[in-house]
């Protein structure tokens, strides 16, 4: 929204009605009592459609279904990123420890992913070099 929309006379959404100010005036009084003129015509002008009660219902259920697809939605696509990952249990050492958190605070990666990118370093040499790799280390 512009500050241009804030003019006056600017609102196309309801027609202008030409009043005198003595009509307004009488419309205010009418208000007052609970009978306007001017100002239901108005608001008949840009009131919604009343729905009946079994058309209100059924919206509702529309409402409540859909809500509930997306939920199912949601949680399928929790499911897979469960399926991608799996949790695991490791014991290692203390010095292991302390340079996978470094690693991770130099990196800003999260320990597990470094994890896995070393896996994956080494899962995709060949097999001799493999061998030579793991059984070179001294770590034990």
């Amino acid at each position: 929204m512009s500050l241009t929309d804030l003019k006056k006379g600017k609102n196309t959404k309801v027609k202008k009605q030409n009043f005198t100010i003595d009509e307004f005036i009488a419309d205010a009084e009418d208000y007052a009592k609970g009978a306007p003129k001017i100002v239901s015509e108005l608001h008949q002008q840009e009131a919604p459609r009343k729905q009946s009660l079994q058309e209100a219902i059924n919206e509702a259920k529309r409402y409540v279904e859909m809500t509930e697809a997306e939920h199912k939605l949601a949680k399928q696509e929790e499911a897979k990123l469960e399926k991608r990952f799996r949790r695991a249990t490791f014991t290692l050492s203390e010095d292991a420890i302390a340079q996978l958190h470094e690693l991770s605070k130099g990196t800003d990666l999260a320990k597990s992913h470094i994890l896995r990118i070393l896996i994956d370093e080494l899962c995709n040499k060949e097999q001799n070099e493999q061998l030579t790799k793991l059984l070179q280390s001294k770590i034990s």
